[in-house]
């Protein structure tokens, strides 16, 4: 790797400095190695390398250099500006290409940076404006960084039950640049990688609530790779209802509550909040029963009815919610069951008052040998209600 910090030390101290004249190149050396001694700033090899260089080399690379966002990578100064585009009319091609081996060492350690840091907008602007500057070394370990990331996510997916923390630590999985970045650099280099992250996405679609929105999260953001292949292209258009129904699963007022009250018992809480909260709401649940029967054992009757109802919409939730639950960790199942319950009474409470409501209407109204005409519309919407369920994958 060339410092050129070195040419711009010499440039600085040597007054006129001219790599053809002899004298100059004898001052410069003195210089350097002078500094050495004295500052430690640079080592005799990147001395011995650089005096090699100039010797050598044909182009001085002057107009190159004055380049702000090409003099810091060499200066391995993170670069500023990269959204202003560079004019580049007096730099030749041949110049650049002599230039970018030279720089190729300097380029992969900015690469490997920005991938690390997540700077995919600043990746964005270097190959939109710097693209010219890549040797075919330094383009070759850039895609595989950029293919090393796809297979984390690709992993991170199959492997992970919790995609929360996933995303946590992977959070370029679901970041629009990410994806389309990789279309920018090659828009067929990187087609197997999108399609196997998208059918991960669709092995792993039964899964709990809080998975599913990250889930939905990444089709969205592969959404920006545009591909040149036609069916990769189709393959990321068609899923995108698919994408923005998953993320919706958290919209609405009592959807927002259960999707809190899940991820909540989901995130592994202490054990021992865990148990007393779930004593509270079983206990609260239990109680109900007792209240009711104090109504008489018409009203329980009802109630219990109401209670088989629910009992399906607990189970559908609980699939919904959770998924599974880990037999062997019983405060995980404790938990599970416990926010299944709340989930449940809260979200369908209103439905399960139109059920007992319209239960006790009905059998007053056979009763007294009438048609309950009015349980048409409440009897519509449980249809309705339970349809929606039945969809929820």
């Amino acid at each position: 790797m060339q410092n050129f910090r070195l040419k711009e030390f010499v440039e600085q101290n040597v007054q006129n400095f001219n790599p053809k004249n002899p004298q100059d190149l004898i001052k410069a050396e003195k210089l350097l190695k002078a500094e050495s001694k004295l500052n430690q700033t640079f080592t005799i090899n990147e001395i011995e390398s650089f005096l090699d260089f100039i010797k050598n080399q044909t182009q001085n690379f002057d107009e190159i250099l004055k380049l702000p966002v090409i003099k810091s990578i060499y200066n391995n100064i993170y670069p500023e500006k990269l959204s202003f585009k560079p004019d580049l009319r007096n730099i030749s091609q041949l110049e650049i290409e002599d230039f970018r081996e030279l720089f190729s060492s300097n380029l992969q350690a900015f690469i490997a940076e920005s991938i690390r840091k997540n700077q995919w907008q600043s990746l964005i602007y270097f190959q939109q404006y710097y693209a010219s500057f890549f040797s075919s070394e330094s383009l070759d370990v850039y895609k595989n960084l950029l293919h090393e990331r796809n297979d984390l996510i690709i992993e991170g997916i199959i492997r992970n039950n919790d995609l929360f923390t996933f995303k946590e630590n992977y959070p370029f999985a679901t970041e629009r640049k990410f994806y389309y970045l990789q279309s920018l650099i090659d828009d067929f280099e990187f087609d197997d990688d999108i399609l196997s992250i998208n059918n991960v996405v669709a092995e792993k679609q039964k899964t709990n609530i809080k998975n599913k929105v990250i889930l939905g999260e990444i089709l969205t953001a592969i959404y920006s790779f545009n591909s040149a292949n036609e069916i990769t292209k189709n393959v990321i258009r068609n899923n995108q209802k698919v994408a923005q129904d998953w993320q919706d699963e958290k919209s609405g007022f009592l959807n927002r509550i259960a999707y809190s009250i899940a991820g909540f018992f989901l995130k592994n809480q202490n054990p021992s909040l865990i148990i007393f909260l779930s004593a509270v709401i079983i206990m609260a649940y239990l109680s109900s029963f007792f209240y009711v029967y104090s109504f008489g054992v018409k009203a329980l009757m009802f109630y219990l009815l109401t209670n088989i109802v629910a009992a399906y919409f607990a189970f559908r939730n609980f699939k919904y919610y959770f998924s599974q639950i880990n037999y062997r960790d019983k405060v995980d199942s404790l938990g599970k069951i416990s926010a299944t319950i709340l989930i449940t009474m809260i979200i369908s409470f209103p439905l399960m008052i139109i059920i007992g409501m319209g239960s006790l209407y009905v059998f007053d109204s056979v009763t007294n040998h009438k048609f309950p005409t009015q349980m048409i519309l409440p009897v519509i919407i449980i249809g309705v209600k339970i349809y929606m369920y039945r969809n929820r994958k």
